[in-house]
């Protein structure tokens, strides 16, 4: 064509197709600037801070244990200062961070943090669009403590469950001990129970059928010595014993004999109404109960919970949030120490 030969025409052609990339190429830059997304940006210092913030409180971590240093190097974007986090020996810092990661997993920022110490001051740095927004310190303070309470766990009528719910049950990742009316078919629960390292404890009532253990109000002296002491010997690996003192057994002269057996064989025992329960009611009724019950054991340092393996399942998401802030849920046998 006359255009390839003309040199003349063949510029002006090269130079105006260029012209048109140089145009296309500013369009579709302008184009997918435009089309970034807030998360694509950075983040900045006071959305870092905010979010870091609640992560320590989520913990329990008291605001006086988080102070703010002041930094006399200003190289880094927004950070005029930096955190010196203390926190209590009963929390991991690892789980701190954890958290704090969790708060902060958006796009655009970059969390780094390096153990300076093994077992001691931990060094934290949050970066976003290149620049640092966030740094902290964590130390461990023996002297600082949350406030918490601990509550020990009694789960009631396990021995009506099937093989393999109760199989499921002791399994559960929790420290509790398991309520036992005297009968050969619990007797013989006491090994798989053992070996799932949960504890037992055994019912005193006058509502055990087997006659081996069978105790009732009027029965002579000698048969009610021999049942107790029957007990004793087949529940050896009992934690403690539980005494209903709604029952007529215990309101009768027969229990004060039933008392010295127990204490002579060096055996600790808990009345029935030393336990809390929850009342029957919906699922935020049951919830509401059991939280009061928690964080009413700050107040009341053996706080023992008695609940059946349904309400056990039903709150096993509230013993998490619990144990965020610093609560213990322990065997209940601690509680009588």
């Amino acid at each position: 064509m006359e255009i390839f030969t003309d040199k003349k025409k063949l510029i002006q052609l090269l130079f105006g197709l260029a012209f048109v990339f140089l145009v296309a190429n500013l369009i579709v830059n302008k184009i997918i600037h435009y089309h970034y997304t807030p998360i694509e940006k950075a983040r900045s210092a006071n959305f870092i801070n905010s979010r870091f913030l609640v992560a320590l409180q989520s913990y329990g971590l008291k605001s006086d244990w988080v102070k703010k240093i002041k930094r006399f190097r200003k190289e880094d974007d927004s950070l005029n200062y930096k955190y010196s986090v203390e926190v209590p020996k009963d929390l991991p810092i690892a789980l701190l961070l954890d958290e704090i990661e969790d708060s902060l997993g958006v796009n655009g920022i970059v969390i780094k943090s390096n153990e300076l110490k093994i077992g001691g001051t931990t060094l934290l740095k949050v970066f976003s669009g290149d620049n640092l927004k966030l740094q902290a310190e964590f130390n461990y303070d023996e002297n600082i403590h949350r406030d918490a309470g601990t509550v020990g766990f009694i789960v009631k009528d396990a021995g009506q469950l099937s093989s393999s719910n109760f199989e499921k049950l002791i399994r559960l990742p929790e420290r509790f001990a398991l309520l036992l009316s005297p009968s050969k078919k619990t007797a013989g629960l006491q090994q798989e129970i053992i070996s799932a390292q949960k504890e037992i404890c055994v019912l005193i009532s006058d509502e055990s059928t087997d006659l081996t253990y069978k105790m009732k109000a009027g029965f002579p002296m000698d048969r009610i010595r021999n049942s107790i002491y029957s007990i004793i010997s087949d529940y050896s690996n009992a934690a403690f014993f539980v005494l209903d003192n709604k029952s007529a057994l215990y309101n009768s002269p027969s229990m004060s004999s039933i008392k010295k057996i127990l204490d002579k064989s060096k055996i600790k025992y808990i009345k029935l109404s030393d336990c809390s329960v929850l009342n029957s009611g919906g699922t935020d009724a049951i919830r509401n109960q059991f939280e009061k019950i928690v964080m009413l054991s700050k107040a009341k340092p053996k706080s023992i919970l008695m609940l059946t393996p349904d309400e056990l399942y039903s709150q096993l998401p509230e013993l998490v949030k619990f144990r965020k802030i610093g609560y213990q849920f322990v065997r209940p046998s601690v509680q009588l120490n």
